[in-house]
């Protein structure tokens, strides 16, 4: 090492040395082979972490004993000198210069005999010998699989900021963390016996290195005219379209999130992020091709948004024109902004009025049925319009058999283009003005006709974020879907199911003012 400082010195008399320290041994994990205060007679030291290959572009010549970042340097072109024998010397390389002993060198030259470039010499050893693997997908990958992944989480480390989050229940605060990993700190404000949510902010530190989360379409005010003012990025929070195997008004952990800078999926009265992407994104083969995966694997597992019922079969008439409406959450967001308030009762009307002769299938929503929210039509005034009602059956079950899905701006309307069922809307839901459906109300700044795998691969794989049930930890949906299934099994054990039945039972009886209090 002390002969390589020396060579720099008397090879460079005029030039400025540094000497680099590795990371291992700046974090104390291992001992460096230079006596660092001896070679500050020699050199300056670098002890500041800073990227290789920005670093490397600063110099014109590179001294080391085996680094990989001799190999670096000569990709960027740099004069390189070798004290040791590493992977990429004994290969005729240009701009390398070997400093060895000769009866060593001849001895690694005996094995090394051929002339490689450096491409071959890169291909050899990053593609060919090496095996990787993704510990974020949990799957076995390749180079360019692990240069995107690593450039993601680095982009996610190196923004780190402080996020306040707004309208969040109480009972989602400890769900949340899990999504937000890459945040430096995590402040939920509450006030709990006063609105004045701003001061409160301000307070805990709210500042231009911040970020502000919102959950859904909530509105405050003074928190947004702050943050425009201030130059502080708002993004809207909501649960994802695979969120659980449970309803989240039971207070259920979501294994997906939709994180949006724009607006929120379910309002059309401003663009989204989601709708941003169908606009403008020019989707690869390799999202297309994954999406058809995706596509097939919601199918064959029966998965829908919430995943509480069985699947059992229907005793519907063979000879009829089957329509399926699927009931919502009338106090939901998606109805005020995408529907103009319009309630289930309505939607019955319309879609009898529209298909008079059809054998009409209602199926309430599942937090409606619960109890747990609003949106309940009275049996008698429901069947005026409709044929059958339907309830603890799984929508997987309902979509096999529909012909049609006629809906506000339920998600249901979009598991059934997944199925390939002709889909109606009233309302303005995500999945409408791009060609897939037949909508009663236009958004006029959605401009492109998309294909079903595009508007798969925009909703399901760039814009949610998905955890494990498991490790909580980010995975792709691929992954998700999978563990969804696992879950899924253990329920249908049917000891499970009466215990979880037993426990939402007690939840909807003896439960519902502490629900209500959560979710302040």
């Amino acid at each position: 090492a002390y002969k390589m400082l020396k060579d720099a010195k008397k090879q460079n008399p005029n030039a400025s040395l540094y000497l680099k320290i590795h990371p291992d041994v700046l974090s104390g994990k291992k001992e460096s082979n230079i006596d660092i205060h001896e070679a500050k007679k020699y050199c300056t030291i670098i002890t500041e972490n800073i990227n290789p290959i920005i670093l490397l572009e600063q110099f014109d010549k590179v001294y080391t004993q085996t680094s990989q970042m001799g190999f670096e340097a000569l990709f960027l072109g740099k004069e390189v000198h070798i004290y040791g024998a590493p992977f990429y010397v004994g290969w005729h390389l240009q701009n390398l210069y070997w400093h060895l002993e000769e009866d060593k060198k001849k001895q690694i030259l005996k094995r090394r005999g051929r002339k490689l470039s450096i491409e071959e010499i890169f291909y050899g050893a990053y593609i060919l010998y090496t095996t990787y693997y993704n510990p974020y997908k949990k799957q076995k990958s390749d180079i360019f699989d692990t240069i995107e992944e690593i450039s993601m989480q680095r982009e996610k480390e190196l923004n780190k900021t402080k996020g306040y989050f707004f309208g969040f229940s109480l009972w989602k605060h400890q769900f949340m963390k899990p999504f937000f990993h890459t945040l430096e700190k995590i402040i939920f404000i509450n006030p709990l016996f006063s609105k004045n949510y701003l001061k409160k902010a301000l307070k805990a530190g709210l500042d231009k290195n911040s970020a502000i989360y919102i959950w859904g379409r909530k509105e405050f005010k003074e928190i947004q005219k702050y943050a425009k003012e201030h130059n502080i990025p708002i993004f809207r929070v909501e649960d994802g379209f695979i969120r659980s195997v449970s309803l989240g008004s039971d207070l259920t952990q979501p294994y997906s999130l939709v994180i949006d800078s724009k607006g929120i999926y379910f309002d059309p009265t401003q663009e989204s992020d989601l709708e941003h992407i169908l606009n403008t994104h020019s989707f690869s083969q390799e999202e297309l091709q994954r999406a058809e995966v995706i596509k097939n694997l919601i199918l064959e597992k029966k998965l829908s948004k919430y995943n509480i019922y069985e699947s059992k079969s229907l005793d519907i008439p063979k000879d009829k024109h089957i329509v399926v409406v699927p009931g919502q959450v009338e106090d939901d967001a998606s109805i005020k902004y995408g529907a103009n308030g319009m309630t289930n009762l309505e939607l019955l009307q319309k879609t009898r009025k529209n298909v008079p002769n059809s054998f009409i299938i209602y199926k309430p929503h599942p937090d409606v049925l619960s109890g747990n929210r609003v949106g309940g039509v009275k049996e008698e005034e429901a069947l005026k319009y409709c044929d059958t009602i339907v309830t603890k059956i799984s929508l997987d079950s309902v979509l096999e058999i529909a012909d049609e899905i006629h809906t506000m701006t339920s998600l249901v309307g979009f598991e059934a283009l997944l199925r390939g069922k002709t889909v109606y809307t009233y309302g303005i839901p995500f999945y409408a003005g791009w060609g897939l459906t037949i909508d009663e109300k236009i958004c006029k700044r959605r401009v492109k006709k998309r294909s079903l795998n595009e508007l798969i691969a925009a909703t399901l794989l760039l814009y949610p974020k998905y955890i494990s049930p498991q490790t909580k930890e980010e995975i792709p949906i691929e992954n998700l879907i999978k563990e969804l299934e696992e879950e899924k099994e253990k329920l249908q054990n049917k000891s499970l199911l009466k215990t979880f039945s037993r426990m939402r039972n007690f939840t909807n009886r003896k439960i519902q003012l502490i629900i209500r209090f959560l979710r302040m």
